[in-house]
């Protein structure tokens, strides 16, 4: 008796091992597609059941009695392919999602990446491939929003990343083992980049949409790497980064100590069985 697992993404694909032991009829569990069965011969009693499903009861039950079992070998990326057919079923509802653009869900996207950069700092594995899900959702979306306007969608976002690590990457071109040298790599990467980008000033390419400190700091140390004087620096910008820099550890500060405050009423009010809080109930257990 042998269990035949087809990958759900390339149903008609048949492990080589299969071949030898499909010839003489098979089962099919019920949700195998029509172009599998066109392809195989349905023979009720087969020692042979062919599925796409892993779960399904009848597998279970073959697999139980100690059937052989023989399984697609799985495919990296399958999985992102699988969640860019999610994306697609999301989209074909035709609810919430058709209403975003770009534009509504840029805070998403800047939300998301805060989210992984806590993750990063939790040193938690499984916090950090949540959030990177989560980014990786606003990739998605954005590209099935641009698809539907008919400029790029999730595989163009993906041929123009490989198409670009290639050129910046001569060694991915080459006979190379490795380990590189990584200030070789380094130099390649910037001396392709900088052809690529065919840029007329030194300032080509800084995101200007980033809050005001981490672009002053973006600009100075580009013109500085471009080989600008310090001198030539605004004092308002040196002096701006630092009076930044101090509201920042201020107001972060205060947060923090607002983030304690909370957690102190919501802790006290739980402790009592309170699970939702009103107004009388946050006054009554503010910390003092």
């Amino acid at each position: 008796m042998t269990v035949v697992l087809l990958d759900p993404l390339r149903p008609t694909t048949l492990p080589m091992q299969a071949v030898g032991v499909v010839g003489d009829g098979v089962e099919f569990t019920d949700e195998v597609p029509e172009a599998v069965r066109t392809l195989l011969t349905e023979a009720p009693g087969a020692a042979v059941l062919v599925s796409t499903d892993p779960d399904h009861p009848t597998v279970r039950e073959w697999v139980a009695s100690g059937s052989r079992v023989i399984a697609a070998p799985k495919v990296p990326g399958d999985n992102l392919v699988e969640a860019a057919e999610v994306m697609d079923r999301l989209w074909s509802y035709g609810g919430w999602e058709v209403t975003q653009t770009h534009r509504t869900l840029s805070h998403y996207l800047v939300e998301e990446t805060y989210e992984v950069l806590d993750a990063i700092e939790s040193s938690e594995p499984g916090d950090l491939r949540e959030e990177l899900g989560d980014l990786l959702l606003q990739v998605l979306f954005h590209s099935r929003i641009a698809s539907a306007s008919g400029n790029f969608d999730v595989d163009d976002v993906a041929a123009t990343l490989v198409a670009k690590l290639v050129h910046r990457s001569p060694h991915l071109g080459e006979d190379v083992v490795g380990p590189i040298d990584i200030a070789e790599q380094e130099r390649a990467w910037e001396i392709r980049k900088a052809a690529e980008k065919a840029r007329s000033s030194c300032l080509d390419g800084v995101a200007m949409s980033q809050p005001a400190a981490s672009l002053a700091a973006k600009v100075i140390a580009r013109a500085r790497k471009a080989g600008l004087p310090s001198e030539l620096v605004p004092d308002e910008l040196e002096s701006g980064l630092v009076a930044e820099a101090e509201a920042e550890t201020r107001l972060r500060a205060a947060t923090h100590a607002f983030i304690t405050r909370i957690r102190v009423a919501e802790n006290a009010a739980r402790a009592q069985g309170k699970a939702s809080l009103g107004a009388a109930d946050w006054a009554g257990h503010w910390p003092s």
